[in-house]
């Protein structure tokens, strides 16, 4: 089932797109998760996959595009008077930054967070886990986040794009 927060997202983002890089850049989110799904995700498997696992050759642009229907955008951004102010939160209930309705996602499952120009991912304690690249987290274990990199919440896979690799990977031109 698709969250509808985050297929409103994907449509704002595709409108963005449309105003080219720099209106892009400076509406969006610095950075957002893309929760990447094929033919075989319609299914009750609940199986998400990477862009990255895409095959290239059937790409118009390239690798790094994204095929409009088959993704959901998470914007990484604070919500107003949520807890932990200095953290987004993600897990599948809607009091945190990031909502993902899957039963393998932890209530609290995870947080990223800026520091400075880097960000950082850790595991909240989920009873699931997390997997950064494929390797498991650590609870309360920061570790750092760069775009383009896959992430395991539960069962449940998002890429983390910055916002400036997500406007080239949604196929806008420089």
């Amino acid at each position: 089932m698709c969250d509808i927060l985050a297929v409103d997202a994907a449509a704002q983002y595709r409108q963005l797109l449309q105003l080219g890089r720099d209106e892009f850049l400076a509406a969006a989110a610095p950075a957002a998760f893309v929760r990447y799904r094929g033919e075989a995700d319609e299914s009750t498997t609940g199986q998400t996959r990477s862009i990255d696992e895409e095959i290239e050759e059937t790409l118009p642009h390239g690798r790094d595009w994204i095929p409009e229907q088959d993704y959901e955008i998470y914007p990484l951004a604070k919500k107003p008077g949520a807890s932990f102010p200095d953290r987004i939160t993600i897990g599948r209930t809607v009091n945190n930054d990031v909502v993902i309705s899957d039963s393998s996602v932890s209530r609290l499952h995870a947080y990223v967070r800026r520091d400075g120009a880097r960000w950082l991912v850790a595991d909240a304690g989920s009873k699931n886990g997390s997997w950064l690249g494929g390797q498991s987290l650590l609870a309360r274990r920061e570790q750092p986040l760069l775009s383009k990199t896959v992430l395991r919440i539960g069962d449940v896979d998002v890429t983390f794009y910055v916002a400036e690799d997500l406007y080239a990977a949604l196929g806008g031109r420089p």
